[in-house]
């Protein structure tokens, strides 16, 4: 009795030690990787000599792999070669007024899958000051993940608030029904790709967030229950000074998903000084998970 459990203790010995010589030659399953990009946003004064806009161009691009621009219509050719020369997708759709709020993208991180434009108003009737208001978008590959990506890009009127207080003026509502507009277009991408909007969007993030008003972009995208809008802002403080005088109003949002939905997140972000621009650029790290 006792040689016949010895040798069922020895079987059972060489049985677990074969399960784990066979473990030990399977290759583990890799844990879910991921990959990090930067996402920018900058407004380049259109009033800039060429020399002045080509430093802040390079500036910004030398920074991050999606950039959207901010008053840049009437420098499409120029955008159009200089993206050719450096590798760069370019989504300046016309007309100009549309081309103002332009986006890049790097061609060895990314691939186009789909883009458009969307009108959204135009307080004073055509050429006339503000120009008429367009969303930019488009959808890439994000190539180390196979992801999609929506990067959404637009420009607001300025001067529609008062510490946070909207104007009452009619540049002021065209600028309520873009963002509008805008937080209805990510809400409309999601389900297809992880979406980052980006711009100048003329609201102070903290006299926004103080205030209240129900139609800026605190409460439109930010002041609600997720999965929705978050900015740059919101989950990391304002830095600096501020991106135009002492006010933040260059953003950099994303659609953050709740927790086990969630294959992208933005790590941090940093303010770009040294433009020639009026305007400071925003850029914002992300991780995306394959």
């Amino acid at each position: 009795m006792a040689r016949g459990k010895l040798w069922s203790m020895r079987g059972a010995g060489a049985l677990v030690g074969a399960a784990v010589l066979l473990v030990s030659l399977v290759p583990a399953t890799p844990a879910a990787a991921n990959s990090t990009f930067k996402a920018a946003t900058l407004n380049i004064l259109n009033e800039l000599n060429q020399a002045d806009f080509v430093h802040d161009l390079e500036l910004i691009t030398a920074k991050a792999d999606l950039v959207g621009l901010n008053e840049v219509g009437n420098r499409k050719a120029y955008l159009q070669n200089w993206a050719a020369d450096n590798g760069w997708w370019l989504y300046a759709p016309e007309p100009t007024q549309a081309a103002n709020e332009a986006l890049l993208a790097r061609k060895s991180m990314f691939d186009v899958l789909d883009k458009g434009s969307n009108f959204v108003c135009d307080t004073n009737g055509p050429g006339e000051v503000p120009p008429a208001r367009y969303n930019n978008w488009i959808r890439y590959r994000h190539k180390a993940t196979g992801r999609s990506v929506y990067h959404l890009n637009a420009h607001a009127n300025a001067s529609i608030e008062n510490n946070g207080r909207p104007e009452d003026l009619p540049r002021t509502a065209c600028a309520e029904q873009q963002f509008q507009a805008l937080k209805n277009l990510a809400a409309a991408k999601k389900d297809s790709g992880q979406v980052i909007v980006s711009g100048d969007l003329n609201v102070d993030f903290s006299a926004d967030r103080a205030y209240g008003y129900q139609k800026f972009p605190w409460k439109v995208f930010e002041a609600n229950d997720l999965p929705n809008l978050r900015s740059c802002y919101n989950l990391y403080g304002e830095k600096g000074n501020g991106t135009h005088g002492n006010r933040h109003i260059d953003y950099i949002y994303f659609w953050k998903r709740v927790e086990e939905h969630r294959e992208m997140w933005m790590t941090d972000y940093n303010i770009v000084s040294g433009t020639n621009s009026d305007h400071n650029g925003v850029v914002a790290a992300f991780t995306i998970s394959s």
